[in-house]
């Protein structure tokens, strides 16, 4: 009753501030969206929670409510000038799924690992191009462009909708305190299948750019996808380096300090043409494999200084979707979704079966792959600022898709793990002390 109530009252307020806006311009500004957006997020995540619901909905539902295609208490403009939270936010996400991949414990799975990430995430962007490109009709937008640049755009977007949710499988292992074989190798591929994704995704994107736009120069669009991947892992080295002395040399206020590096690249990387996923998902794995100080370390003292940028980046999220927009693609969404999870059970047989996995891993494994959240919709915020006549629709066909899996994924999970028979095999403390803690929001 109390979250509903803060709610009520923070609209209110809100409400309040905007009848003012037109004798100050700077009342209702960026700096008031933001609290308001972090607060409100914050209690609607804090509801559906106790509905048993992924607090990740409740802050997307937030953002749609209040956001100028519903309420209209936050508007348009202000989500704009709120962009540097999506770019801050999708730097965060990649440093903590890079600090999360140890390669010394996934060594003995790796044959599992690698072929699962082939034909079940790879082979997941296959089909999913291909179902959009069939059901091409259905989607104004993709309906609109030749076939050519509908294809290329399919593909950028197959890649897209690949994006796994290391959090939330991190949050259901810990709520299960599941241990064994298949909670290993759901955890390693979902951080893996991120770095592939990023990867693809800067190629796809930058293919699909040159396509849309009639410049397709391919030693261009080579020279600067080498440039965008090779320069942006050179340069995540170098930032890895700093936030391992930085650990090293004066370990306090390790959180804010790698919230500041992810603000610094965020802004700077943009600004030269360098890929800020792929630099903190660099940083993040040279911190976990190769330094000498702990990325447990970092990772705990980022959750606080980083859950408001969350808070607000998934806030934001919902409330740049359009609603009229998501009626349009409801059919798109529901055969998308159903694509995406039947490529990633087909994938994940025909992967068990070529590297001899557990039955386990077998039956269980592609429901570790369905979730999806931030990876997924930094992706989608980074195809409607690339693609400015279309970026939007495709966004909110994206958000369709993750919402969708956000409301449905994690509930199979946790069934699939206590079927598996590894739940409670993991001491409490292991997971919640830091052996392998979440980073980032609660799901």
């Amino acid at each position: 009753m109390i979250p509903i109530l803060l709610l009520l009252a923070l609209g209110g307020l809100m409400h309040a501030a905007g009848t003012f806006a037109a004798s100050s311009a700077t009342l209702a500004g960026p700096e008031l969206a933001f609290g308001f957006l972090l607060l409100t997020a914050y209690f609607a995540g804090s509801l559906v929670a106790r509905m048993s619901m992924p607090r990740l909905t409740g802050y997307i539902i937030a953002g749609i409510v209040v956001g100028p295609f519903a309420l209209r208490l936050v508007e348009q403009q202000q989500t704009g000038e709120l962009r540097m939270v999506g770019d801050v936010a999708t730097a965060i996400i990649a440093l903590t799924g890079g600090a999360e991949l140890e390669l010394k414990s996934i060594r003995p799975l790796f044959k599992s690992i690698r072929a699962m990430t082939f034909y079940a995430v790879i082979g997941s962007m296959v089909v999913v191009a291909g179902t959009l490109l069939v059901i091409r009709p259905l989607i104004p937008f993709l309906d609109a462009l030749p076939l050519t640049q509908a294809a290329a755009v399919s593909g950028a977007l197959g890649v897209a909708f690949a994006a796994q949710s290391p959090a939330v499988v991190m949050a259901l292992i810990g709520e299960t305190r599941a241990a064994g074989v298949l909670t290993q190798t759901i955890l390693s591929v979902v951080v893996i299948a991120d770095l592939v994704v990023v990867v693809l995704y800067g190629i796809a994107s930058a293919a699909a750019t040159a396509v849309v736009s009639g410049q397709a120069d391919l030693a261009r669009t080579i020279g600067g996808i080498a440039w965008e991947i090779l320069g942006s892992i050179g340069i995540g080295i170098f930032v890895g380096i700093a936030i391992e002395r930085f650990l090293l040399y004066v370990n306090r206020g390790v959180g804010l300090f790698a919230v500041m590096v992810c603000f610094v690249v965020a802004e700077v990387g943009a600004a030269v043409h360098l890929d800020p996923l792929v630099i903190m998902l660099t940083a993040g794995i040279y911190l976990q494999n190769f330094s000498k100080a702990d990325a447990h370390h970092l990772i705990d003292g980022f959750d606080a200084a980083s859950l408001p940028v969350y808070l607000v980046f998934f806030a934001l999220a919902g409330a740049k979707l359009d609603l009229g927009v998501v009626r349009q693609l409801a059919l798109p969404v529901a055969l998308v979704a159903t694509a995406r999870a039947a490529a990633f059970w087909a994938g994940s047989k025909v992967a068990a079966r070529r590297a001899g996995a557990s039955p386990a891993v077998a039956r269980y494994a592609w429901l570790g792959l369905v979730p999806q959240a931030g990876l997924a919709l930094a992706l989608a915020e980074l195809m409607r600022r690339t693609f400015h006549d279309f970026g939007d629709k495709a966004f909110a066909l994206v958000l369709g898709v993750v919402g969708v899996n956000q409301m449905i994924s994690p509930i199979l999970l946790r069934i699939a793990i206590l079927r598996s028979g590894e739940a409670g095999k993991r001491e409490a403390h292991d997971f919640a002390d830091g052996d392998a803690a979440p980073a980032g929001p609660p799901p």
